[in-house]
């Protein structure tokens, strides 16, 4: 029995297809997350000034916003595999730094460098991850592919920052840092033997203007923006605020530290989403509508940061992280699905280094602005971070009438195409 029989829309095959790119995005994320709490306290113990240690936790964000448009435009020009697993090499480059800080007992220069090569190096993993889930789903099972891998994306750094710091403790910093670059080297290995090369046939054809023109397009900054909005909330202010909002409300359990509790409430956020993720693509792509699930995932975000002003218990933080969770992961695999249903196949590379490249701005002023207003009240970073959300929701319904023009426009090509016309 052949292949088009067993797989007649090609959902089994582009099942595999993200199956076979999640490995190397979520252990390029673990060990990122390995690195983020180990860094600063290091810098600490070898006498490195404050304003020198926030430098070197920003480098990575700073380096990405640069780099995030470039590997898009390579993706278009080379291939997502390509990028891909030139990612994860850079990766692991970036931890053997990080292990050299260590064992030379220089962490500042070491550091720093291995941030900046960090940037450019997560920056090809998370852009090719994406254009390759879109490549491999199609306008059919686009939100599926997307979903499993936008999942990977965000379980990969809270996860490295839990296991990151019990191996940290249990092993050492030096020996983290070499199990998070064996770790890597095993995802490329893996990445290289199983991730399908899937450029489309007029790959690396479209101008540098068409690249440009796409990157501005209206809809592609639209979805930038709905990006900038859940990294500046949830990534950005939740994950760099959490333990401080525990440790200034005495949010624990029993005999349970600050750190720990922080951790669990990071396992909770991630566990709901990763679970919204896969599922919202995959309902989108059965009812055909994405935008809905997307702003419907960020209205459950300002609910979950609404939450967070007013947890005053363990119970109501795990909620509330849940829902940060949730709405994030029910938002994700839509962006990416949009995309691909917005934008040319050979185009779509740029299109998502555009919105990763706003979602890293949002990144980066999330953690300065949250801890700045942490300082005067724990409830107002959450409370500026559901403004920020609801803001971007405005343009909601625009997209809504977007879609339904795309795929309007995409099924008359469709008829055409089976009619033979031109």
């Amino acid at each position: 029995m052949s292949g088009a029989t067993t797989d007649p829309d090609g959902r089994r095959a582009a099942r595999r297809a993200a199956f076979a790119i999640a490995p190397g995005v979520l252990f390029a994320g673990v060990a990122g997350g390995i690195a983020f709490p180990i860094l600063p306290i290091v810098g600490l113990h070898a006498g490195l000034p404050l304003p020198f240690i926030g430098l070197i936790l920003a480098a990575n964000r700073i380096a990405r916003i640069f780099a995030s448009p470039a590997v898009g435009v390579l993706c278009d020009r080379l291939g997502g595999r390509l990028m891909l697993l030139g990612g994860l090499v850079v990766q692991i480059a970036v931890m053997a730094l990080y292990w050299a800080g260590i064992a030379f007992d220089r962490p500042g220069i070491f550091f720093l460098f291995g941030r900046l090569l960090h940037g450019p190096g997560s920056a090809g993993i998370f852009v090719a991850a994406q254009v390759l889930a879109l490549q491999a789903g199609g306008r059919l099972h686009g939100g599926m592919t997307a979903g499993i891998v936008r999942a990977s994306l965000s379980a990969g750094m809270p996860v490295g920052m839990v296991v990151g710091g019990l191996l940290s403790a249990r092993f050492g910093d030096q020996a983290t840092f070499a199990a998070a670059m064996a770790a890597v080297a095993v995802a490329a290995v893996v990445a290289w033997l199983r991730v399908p090369d899937l450029r489309t046939a007029g790959a690396g054809q479209a101008s540098m203007r068409a690249r440009l023109q796409v990157m501005a397009q209206p809809r592609v900054l639209a979805l930038g923006t709905l990006n900038f909005a859940t990294f500046f909330s949830a990534q950005g202010t939740v994950l760099t605020t959490l333990v401080l909002l525990i440790a200034a409300r005495h949010l624990t359990l029993d005999s349970l530290s600050d750190k720990t509790m922080a951790s669990l409430s990071m396992g909770v956020l991630v566990v709901f989403s990763a679970g919204a993720s896969v599922i919202a693509g995959r309902l989108g792509d059965r009812w055909r509508a994405h935008t809905g699930f997307g702003l419907g995932g960020m209205a459950i975000l300002i609910a979950g940061l609404v939450a967070m002003i007013w947890a005053d218990s363990p119970a109501a933080l795990f909620a509330a992280t849940g829902l940060v969770g949730c709405g994030m992961g029910t938002m994700n695999p839509s962006l990416v699905a949009l995309v691909g249903l917005f934008v040319k196949a050979e185009l779509r590379g740029s299109a998502v280094g555009a919105v990763q490249l706003l979602g890293d701005i949002g990144g980066s002023l999330g953690p300065v602005v949250g801890a700045t207003l942490l300082m005067r009240s724990t409830g107002a970073p959450f409370a500026v971070s559901a403004v920020v959300v609801a803001l971007a929701l405005l343009i909601g319904p625009w997209l809504v009438r977007a879609e339904r023009a795309s795929r309007a426009g995409a099924e008359l090509e469709t008829i055409a195409e089976s009619r033979g016309e031109p």
